[in-house]
């Protein structure tokens, strides 16, 4: 192997791959990268079981081939070298990476240690993603992903593919939110799988700031992410995953349908009502919501043995009855915080159900957060 590459695409691809990297001393091919170079191209490509990541960009081949290297050392050293073209050769079981006034040779693992790294079986079909769109919508909903290891089944984000939209949804069991992306064209299939919290997240960091397109493929046991731009010169970079065994819960039975009470709130002035009351809140973080039609507002109280207490009202349209009902504050803001827009509609289905957050004037996105009981 002997290629020739320019430095800052090949730090820029380093800082991908080693996001799938794992540290373990029992399995140092764990956190190590492949390095294939191929006519014209370099891929990078590192794993830590569950899922992995491959990075093509352009290079100066001159012989191709492959050695695999601890990706610690090569990332390392690539962060120092000041010059914009660095020529890299393998020689026995050394990797030498030189530059104008520096050469360096990082001993490479043997090939067979390093694990394989799945693809799909090539009957799979693509559905193709506006890439930022999906990111935004995943980084919607990845935030409510349960944390309970006796429900795997809720530990992920849910994508269900549709013939028209997607729908990208996650719970833990005390709130609730469901992002829906309109696709360009009907799907001939429709599917479903549940996608691990740490994919989800690896996604959104490494695709969510790039434009062009992602083509989604999806089996039985892994989900494989396909990015490519039209842009020449633009990087192509895979993402494959296993998919979490199971059953999604049926979700849509907590999702109320019949409302008592409605109100348009500004969302920043919400937001800060909800700060301040956190301040005082008690053991259990809870903020009162009393929905007052006759006032015309809703007020926002908390109160704390130790702290003292905290009121606040905001007038909105509101329409309904008048209710009181509790929440854990910090899942109201989460909730808030994933809403676009300046205003806010929080439906309320009585005192002892579920209150539903959406932008005001949009359907594609909603959350759906528990009350806090006594």
């Amino acid at each position: 192997m002997k290629i020739q590459i320019l430095k800052d695409g090949l730090k820029q691809a380093l800082s991908v791959v080693e996001r799938a990297t794992a540290k373990t001393p029992i399995l140092p091919a764990l956190g190590a990268i492949a390095i294939i170079a191929k006519k014209n191209t370099l891929e990078l490509s590192a794993t830590d079981l569950e899922m992995g990541i491959r990075y093509k960009l352009l290079a100066k081949t001159e012989k191709e081939g492959e050695a695999v290297v601890s990706s610690r050392l090569l990332s390392q050293l690539v962060g120092t070298l000041a010059e914009r073209e660095i020529n890299m050769e393998l020689q026995g079981g050394e990797l030498k990476i030189e530059s104008t006034e520096q050469q360096t040779n990082i001993k490479t693992l043997p090939l067979d240690d390093f694990p394989i790294i799945p693809s799909l079986g090539g009957e799979e079909i693509a559905v193709e993603l506006e890439t930022k769109a999906f990111c935004a919508g995943l980084s919607q909903v990845v935030g409510v992903v349960g944390q309970n290891q006796a429900r795997p089944e809720i530990s992920g984000v849910l994508v269900s593919i549709g013939k028209d939209d997607i729908k990208l949804v996650a719970t833990d069991s005390f709130r609730l939110a469901e992002k829906s992306i309109i696709l360009n064209k009907t799907q001939p299939v429709e599917t479903s799988f549940i996608l691990p919290q740490k994919t989800t997240k690896e996604l959104i960091a490494i695709l969510g700031d790039l434009s062009g397109t992602t083509k989604l493929y999806s089996s039985a046991t892994q989900a494989l992410f396909d990015y490519s731009s039209k842009e020449v010169g633009t990087p192509s970079i895979q993402i494959i995953s296993r998919i979490i065994e199971g059953e999604y819960p049926q979700y849509q039975d907590v999702i109320p349908k019949d409302f008592v009470t409605k109100a348009r709130v500004q969302k920043q002035e919400l937001i800060s009502s909800l700060r301040a009351a956190s301040i005082f809140s008690g053991k259990m973080q809870d903020a009162k919501v009393v929905a007052d039609p006759k006032k015309k507002g809703l007020e926002i109280s908390s109160q704390s043995a130790d702290t003292g207490r905290h009121n606040s009202f905001l007038p909105c349209d509101i329409t309904g009855e008048h209710l009181e009902i509790s929440f854990n504050w910090r899942f109201l803001l989460e909730g808030l915080s994933n809403i676009k827009g300046e205003d806010v509609e929080v439906a309320f289905a009585g005192e002892d159900a579920p209150a539903l957050l959406r932008p005001t004037g949009e359907e594609q996105y909603f959350y759906v957060v528990m009350p806090v009981k006594a």
